[in-house]
This record gives structure tokens, C-alpha cells and sequence, in this order.
């Protein structure tokens, strides 16, 4: 069957995306070109600007694509799973998805560093995290607060570090540790500390998983 135009364009765009982020990782920001990605993608030089503004528009691209599947994936554990296992779920998804693609922090710093105007991609990206969480817990009985606390802010320091963890390779722990040690934090933060039984039943989850 003959494909239709914007069949054809979608193709053109998946391949775009593909071959830039294998470039991007293999050689980085400033070595890469939009020549590069066009020749590996085999496509015309001038179809990379029907798709793109420019280079950095792509990495932009790339990281939203991946925090969006991390957005649907946090909404269904938030259907199924809702309380402090449906924040200790989020969060280990979260760090289960961004450990394996440090290069891709650390592309963005690359970006950043040489390009002044590129700072807000960082921020971006941060944003697009903390609203499954914050979605989530704020629809959701277990999330009430019982003390002042802005949510956002704490939401954003809590992906910030996981961010960090993922960029420096430090994280403290395997993804179920980690977000445990975070679940705790939150669950502190707004007044509803985890009791015993709420550590023991996580732990019985790094188990079961």
C-alpha cells in the first residue's frame, strides 16, 4: 500500500530522531552536525528543517519524548496503585528510567555550557517530571497535607536530586532504595511520616518486583 504524505513525514521525523540521538551520544553536541544526521538518517539535508528549528530543537525533542512515556507510565501506576505505594512506584519508575540514560544529562550540560539561551531546556525537563508526581498525590486522599509545604517546590527538589543522582552516576542506591529513601522525604515533608509497616510493605514490594 502507498504510504501517505504525512505517513512519509512521520518517518522522515522518527528517523531524524533516531539518527541524531545515536550521534549525539557517540560523539556529542558540538561534534555533531545537522549534515551528519541527515546523511546517517539518508535523508535530504534541507527535510531536517521541516522538522526541526535546529539541532538543539531536536535534543529538546528527544528528552520531552522520554519524559512523556514516563508521564503515561506514572498514570497508570497511579490508577492502580494509589497511596504511598503509588508514590514509591513513580518514583522508582523514575529512576529506573533516567539511570540507564545518563549520557543524555549529560548532553544537556553539554548544551547548556555552550549555549547561554539553553538553559531553560534544564528546567523543562524537570517540570515535565514533577507533574505525574504531583498529579498523582494531589488527587489522591493519602497525599493530604497536614502542614504548610509548597508541593511543586518540594515535587522539583525531589527530581532535581534524582536528576543529579542520574548526571554524576551517584545515585545512593538500586531504583527501589532510592525511591524509598525519597518516598520517605515527601511523606515527611507534608506531615504523614511512613510507619513500620508502610517500610515493611515496600521492602516486601522490592521482592515481589
Amino acid at each position: 500500500m502507498r504510504r501517505t504524505q504525512k505517513e512519509r513525514n512521520e518517518q522522515t521525523r522518527q528517523a531524524l530522531l533516531e539518527a541524531g540521538s545515536s550521534l549525539l551520544r557517540e560523539v556529542g553536541y558540538a561534534r555533531t552536525s545537522v549534515a551528519q544526521i541527515t546523511r546517517r538518517a539518508n535523508r535530504a539535508h534541507g527535510t531536517f528543517y521541516l522538522h526541526f528549528e535546529n539541532k538543539r530543537d531536536l535534543v529538546s525533542v528527544l528528552l520531552e519524548d522520554m519524559a512523556d512515556e514516563g508521564r503515561q507510565h506514572a498514570r497508570e501506576i497511579w490508577r492502580t496503585a494509589p497511596g504511598v505505594e503509588g508514590l514509591w512506584m513513580t518514583l522508582r519508575e523514575f529512576f529506573a528510567r533516567i539511570t540507564p540514560e545518563r549520557s543524555l544529562w549529560l548532553l544537556i550540560e553539554e548544551v547548556i555550557a555552550l549555549e547561554e539561551d539553553a538553559a531553560p531546556l534544564r528546567s523543562r525537563l524537570r517540570h515535565l517530571y514533577v507533574e505525574p508526581i504531583l498529579h498523582g498525590l494531589k488527587g489522591n486522599r493519602d497525599a493530604r497535607v497536614s502542614r504548610p509545604v509548597n508541593l511543586e517546590l518540594l515535587a522539583d527538589v525531589l527530581v532535581s536530586a534524582g536528576l543529579h543522582f542520574a548526571r554524576t552516576g551517584s545515585t545512593p542506591g538500586s531504583p527501589d532504595v532510592t525511591a524509598l529513601h525519597m518516598t520517605a522525604v515527601w511523606r515527611h515533608a507534608i506531615g504523614h511520616p511512613l510507619t513500620e509497616s508502610d517500610v515493611a510493605h515496600l521492602k516486601g514490594k522490592f521482592a515481589a518486583g
